[in-house]
């Protein structure tokens, strides 16, 4: 690990981190400003990284949460084989063959697991839901009957 050359004496929040991470950010910026940068590739990269950025819903959105797992829940066992090199998509085309008894095996338990797990989700946020708006009925009720034992203003 990065830190396991350290000696136990130095707690691990004295260590420069934010002058760290600002000096690189402050770099970075200077070379993306020269002119030679290669702003058009270093865009691809970025759009095509997004593609793979985890993607999650908010602590408190249950349903978006499950709407994330349902989508998720969609594998594909066909693994793509478009290539340059016709020999190389070839290749890939007998390996996809080869191996897609297992693989479509394991992809359609993938499937039933996260369909499952959807299914449990929906029927979760449910309960969740009717039991809010159950609290919400009683905490208007105590209310209402706490406001109904306050002797009259005079």
């Amino acid at each position: 690990m990065a830190n396991e050359g350290l000696p136990d004496s130095v707690p691990p929040e004295t260590l420069p981190r934010e002058r760290v991470r600002a000096e690189i950010d402050d770099e970075a910026r200077a070379t993306e400003a020269q002119p030679d940068f290669p702003r058009d590739y270093v865009g691809r990269v970025r759009a095509q990284a997004a593609a793979f950025a985890l993607r999650t819903a908010a602590p408190d959105d249950i349903r978006a949460a499950i709407a994330l797992l349902e989508e998720q829940t969609n594998v594909d066992a066909q693994a793509p084989i478009e290539a340059r090199n016709r020999g190389v998509e070839t290749a890939k085309k007998a390996v996809r063959k080869a191996v897609f008894f297992t693989t479509n095996h394991v992809t359609e338990q993938m499937r039933a697991v996260g369909w499952a797990t959807t299914s449990v989700a929906e029927a979760m946020a449910e309960r969740i839901e009717a039991l809010e708006a159950r609290v919400r009925e009683l905490e208007a009720l105590v209310a209402r009957l706490e406001g109904d034992r306050r002797p009259p203003a005079s």
